[in-house]
């Protein structure tokens, strides 16, 4: 297609111009091959000088949209507190570079998407020179931008971008705009707040989240759910629940029973009066216990390999010293702020919906499949998510699939909320580990083998992410962190088995790595001290990666490691973990009293190639820092006959105010490739604390949460 064909048949008008890029990936294989200008894509700029930004990331507090913005502002030269920050529409030009999909996850907003980001505003700010300099009938070189208006060097005079919107449609579109060099940029790389116009509205209660949809004449579902894991209905009866005043509808759904009401206490409160029948299976005489047991049982088993070179058998019969420990790590809940909730209008061919998923094209495709509509019959409209931690990128739609169905075939829109007890009691949990490691240490108190066995279920058999997250009978959340962990060591033995279980289980922030940390952190630390060798020092002679060994000199030199205070009961741990690409070490300071801990200090230094925003990456580091305190201390979901125990924050405690430590950031900016941030921070931790407590004590504490001192 031509681009004055293209620019027709987008519906560009002389009152706006939006801009974006087709940047070939292979993730975008399905779209045109040449490079084109896209409707309703990145940015979107107006007659009256409004300038919106739309990016394709969900912004869920990690500070996704302020940081990608900044990255679009930095080469477009933008009046930075007067541009509009909007969510994107489901389609391919948004699509992540990992996957021909929209999704936020991994830690990989920003390493995945900036350098897109940046081209956009580097030739938008090109072709917006371009367009004044035909005006002054001048050369491209004579003007500048800045502040959203283009600006003639001799004369002063101003275009503002809004009026060359009608001169666009004739500017070549530039196919590699140089963006500049991250040392010469002014806004990219400095600390900066939310975007204040983001800030202002979440302040003032004005921010729209998913559980803030109103439309008119809409109803809101709750749901009957089973209670115990992979329960079926044999019967019901909700005769009591018709004769109720303001119940519009009730009805079967693939997940339980949906109660449709004029508001939504009625509906939740009629569930109480629905008489049902359930088919517990055998699942119902499962407690905490047996799982137990049977993840113990398999430590004994025959398992898949994950890694294994060098002769560990032969080290270990050699070996003078020998470590043994087992880690248990219990099912964790995600317990974001804002309850799950989901809004949908179908109206027969067509559908609007208002989704809280960080899986935006999977989502659609699912409301396509299950209410019969074709796919680029939905509009799909992105609120701000109230937290999510990896529960609202559910690989088994739960929550999004009870919206859709209750709204499935009604005249009406339909909000459908899960109470925070159907988050708890439902599952998706990040999964239980049992995990059996040993190292073999030679005469010098050198490790010579590491072996491990790793049992749990599976977060990616069975969904559509299989092929990406499990092989060879290992999922990969078992295995990252631990293979690939930074020291030299010769020999590996690593083996991992899957428990099959009707208990959903899902990604949890930092995935894997929430269990490979201690595993790997833990048993170092102790190899260290039975070497009876400094930790940091011992861990310096097992690295060879320079980034590695300056990270762990920089938080030692925060935290005045080789000066640290001794005192009787507090104790200083150390842990070092890369993950989403991001390297992060963390020096924690505990205090024993009685057969409690607290965190007094932790110092966390931070290499995740360029902090393209300093202040959030700081942010994330405090988060996770807290969130990970909160499985050190409280966290965990257990079973009795077949269904949790836990119900809400009062009995799946999280960490309070109370429990936040003094927090000492260090970012290094090392200039090596660019890592995740939202992520990184929560591995170390859950590392560092126990370290810290093996100090004080000469206890090993390898089971979580942490009970008795």
């Amino acid at each position: 297609m031509k681009r004055r064909d293209f620019l027709k048949t987008s519906s560009l008008v002389a009152s706006s111009f939006v801009i974006g890029f087709y940047i070939p990936t292979k993730s975008r294989a399905e779209e045109p091959k040449k490079k084109v200008l896209k409707p309703n894509a990145f940015v979107k700029i107006s007659d009256d000088n409004t300038i919106d930004f739309i990016i394709g990331q969900v912004e869920m507090g990690q500070g996704t949209y302020t940081t990608l913005a900044m990255c679009i502002a930095e080469e477009l030269n933008v009046k930075w507190d007067e541009i509009n920050i909007v969510g994107a529409p489901v389609a391919p030009v948004y699509n992540h570079a990992w996957a021909p999909m929209m999704f936020t996850g991994g830690s990989s907003s920003i390493l995945a998407k900036q350098q897109d980001m940046r081209k956009v505003g580097a030739a938008l700010n090109e072709m917006l020179k371009t367009a004044a300099a035909k005006k002054w009938k001048i050369r491209t070189y004579d003007v500048y931008t800045d502040s959203s208006y283009v600006i003639n060097k001799k004369t002063k005079e101003k275009f503002s971008f809004g009026e060359l919107v009608s001169s666009l449609s004739d500017i070549k579109v530039p196919t590699n705009p140089k963006i500049k060099d991250l040392k010469d940029c002014k806004i990219v790389g400095k600390p900066r707040s939310r975007h204040p116009k983001e800030m202002e509205a979440k302040v003032t209660g004005k921010a729209q989240f998913g559980i803030d949809v109103r439309i008119d004449g809409m109803k809101y579902a709750a749901i009957l759910h089973p209670r115990v894991f992979g329960a079926k209905i044999k019967s019901y009866d909700a005769s009591k629940v018709l004769k109720r005043d303001g119940i519009v509808k009730v009805k079967q759904i693939p997940s339980g029973i949906a109660v449709i009401a004029d508001y939504w206490w009625l509906a939740k409160e009629a569930l109480k009066d629905i008489d049902v029948t359930w088919d517990n299976l055998d699942f119902e005489n499962t407690s905490s216990l047996d799982i137990d047991k049977e993840y113990k049982e398999l430590l004994s088993e025959p398992a898949f390999t994950m890694r294994k070179d060098g002769d560990s058998k032969k080290a270990f019969d050699e070996a003078p010293n020998t470590i043994e420990t087992q880690y248990d790590f219990p099912f964790l809940a995600h317990a974001a702020m804002e309850p799950l909730n989901f809004v949908v209008q179908h109206d027969k061919n067509s559908a609007s919906i208002w989704s809280s998923s960080q899986f935006q094209t999977l989502t659609q495709k699912k409301a396509a499949e299950v209410l019969e509509v074709d796919f680029n019959n939905i509009t799909y409209n992105t609120p701000y998510l109230g937290g999510a931690f990896g529960r609202r990128g559910t690989l088994n739609m739960d929550f999004i699939l009870d919206g859709l169905y209750s709204a499935k075939g009604e005249d009406f829109p339909v909000m459908t909320i899960w109470t925070r007890e159907d988050d708890i009691k439902m599952g998706n949990y990040r999964p239980k580990y049992k995990n059996k490691v040993k190292m073999a240490l030679d005469e010098h108190g050198d490790i010579t083998a590491f072996d491990a066995k790793v049992i749990s279920q599976s977060i990616f058999k069975g969904t559509a992410l299989e092929g990406f997250g499990y092989k060879n009978g290992v999922d990969g959340a078992q295995k990252e962190g631990l293979v690939d962990h930074p020291y030299n060591i010769d020999n590996h033995d690593m083996q991992a088995k899957i428990v099959e279980s009707p208990i959903p289980v899902l990604w949890w922030r930092s995935v894997g790595h929430t269990q490979t940390s201690l595993t790997v952190e833990g048993m170092i630390e102790q190899a260290a001290a039975l070497a009876k060798k400094d930790p940091i020092e011992y861990r310096i002679g097992m690295l060879s990666d320079q980034r590695f060994i300056d990270i762990l000199n920089d938080v030692a030199k925060k935290a005045n490691w080789k000066n640290r205070k001794k005192e009787k009961n507090v104790g200083y741990g150390v842990a070092l973990v890369e993950s989403f690409g991001t390297i992060c070490a963390q020096i924690a300071k505990v205090r024993v009293i009685d057969n409690d801990f607290t965190v007094e200090k932790v110092w966390c230094s931070v290499d995740c190639g360029f902090a393209f925003n300093p202040q959030n990456v700081e942010n994330q580091m405090i988060s996770c820092i807290n969130f990970g305190i909160a499985a050190l201390k409280y966290s965990e979901i257990t079973l009795e006959k077949g269904a949790t125990v836990q119900n809400n924050f009062y009995d799946y405690k999280v960490s309070r105010i109370s429990d936040a430590p003094e927090i000492e950031v260090s970012i290094i900016n090392s200039g090596d490739k660019i890592g995740g941030i939202g992520e990184p921070g929560v591995p170390p931790i859950l590392a560092a604390v126990p370290n810290a407590l093996f100090d004080a004590t000469g206890k090993v504490y390898s089971s979580m949460p942490i009970k008795e001192i």
